[in-house]
């Protein structure tokens, strides 16, 4: 028997419509052309919500959108809404400003922004922008873009709205058993495959206090961060599948995570699509941590920790500021 009760998932089709186009509503989504990031797509798609798509590879991010209008049709949506790309690449911030123009010459205001893309327990690289790889694609890359997409969240709260921030975290957030400063973020060990997910721990760390420290500067903006549950059919497994000898046993504790406490894709999107659409959260749930299937739970006491996470955001902010981005 699977060790994760899904009776209490969160349904979607409870959440409202957009039932006109002068209701129209606006998601920010990076990462939606694979994974959970393509059903959270889809299903604010078939709610009628006008959905930018960030990726980094225009072909996939193109068909990602084809595929989703066809998946949309076999399930009988009536009302659709809209899907566009936008050209964004989190191993490198000097786009992030791009994808912000490019979305302000379509849209005044934005309702909705997920940071769904990220990276999980690949090997040790810097970027171009000089961070650890996981933590610049799963939270540096977001902060940045984030802080850009403010004024958009901010003009859509005017309107009379609560605009909202969702950010991918992880059980993995775990992984950093001991607080870590951010400066230490290009953390280099040996061995590589133990350090790469105290990496990982790390940058879903800095996601979940991200999403606190947004509630206290923006209380006007509900931000909360999700653990979308243990989801081995994303391509985010793929890396440690593909190693030579590694790769059989990792592949056996893939199976065998699946059969316990797994959950599809499409389940896997279910916390991040509560977290945007569903009316009985309000500002009151502020900074909260949602898990699996979309049930609120607490993160680790590191990450909870108000101090630890101003100090994220003071060193993130400080550091953006000296490569020019803020």
């Amino acid at each position: 028997m699977p060790f994760v009760n899904k009776s209490k998932f969160y349904n979607p089709a409870t959440a409202p419509a957009v039932i006109s186009k002068d209701q129209r509503k606006v998601v920010f989504l990076t990462g939606g052309n694979s994974g959970i990031g393509w059903f959270t797509a889809l299903h604010l798609y078939q709610h009628g919500y006008v959905v930018y798509l960030a990726g980094r590879t225009e072909s996939k991010v193109l068909k990602a959108i084809d595929d989703i209008k066809a998946e949309a049709v076999k399930r009988g949506t009536s009302t659709p809404g809209e899907l566009s790309y936008i050209h964004l690449d989190l191993t490198d911030l000097s786009t992030v400003d791009k994808a912000v123009e490019e979305f302000s010459q379509k849209e005044k205001s934005l309702d909705i922004l997920i940071n769904n893309a990220g990276l999980m327990g690949v090997p040790f690289e810097v970027t171009k922008d000089d961070y650890e790889i996981q933590y610049q694609v799963n939270f540096v890359g977001h902060f940045l873009l984030t802080l850009k997409l403010i004024p958009f969240l901010e003009n859509a709260a005017k309107g009379g709205v609560t605009p909202r921030i969702v950010n991918l975290a992880s059980v993995g957030h775990n992984f950093e058993v001991t607080h870590i400063s951010p400066a230490n973020n290009k953390l280099k060990k040996f061995p590589d495959s133990v350090f790469t997910w105290v990496r990982y721990g790390l940058a879903k760390t800095a996601q979940i206090q991200f999403a606190k420290e947004l509630a206290i500067k923006y209380p006007n903006i509900l931000s909360l961060s999700v653990h979308p549950g243990v989801v081995i059919g994303t391509e985010l497994y793929n890396y440690w599948k593909s190693l030579p000898v590694i790769g059989f046993a990792a592949r056996g504790l893939f199976a065998a995570a699946d059969k316990t406490i797994g959950v599809t894709v499409e389940e896997g999107s279910l916390a991040s699509l509560r977290a945007a659409l569903d009316p009985t959260l309000t500002l009151n749930e502020n900074g909260d941590y949602l898990t699996t299937g979309g049930s609120v739970d607490k993160p680790s006491g590191i990450a909870s920790n108000p101090e630890y996470a101003k100090e994220t955001w003071d060193w993130n902010v400080e550091q953006l500021k000296k490569r020019g981005f803020l």
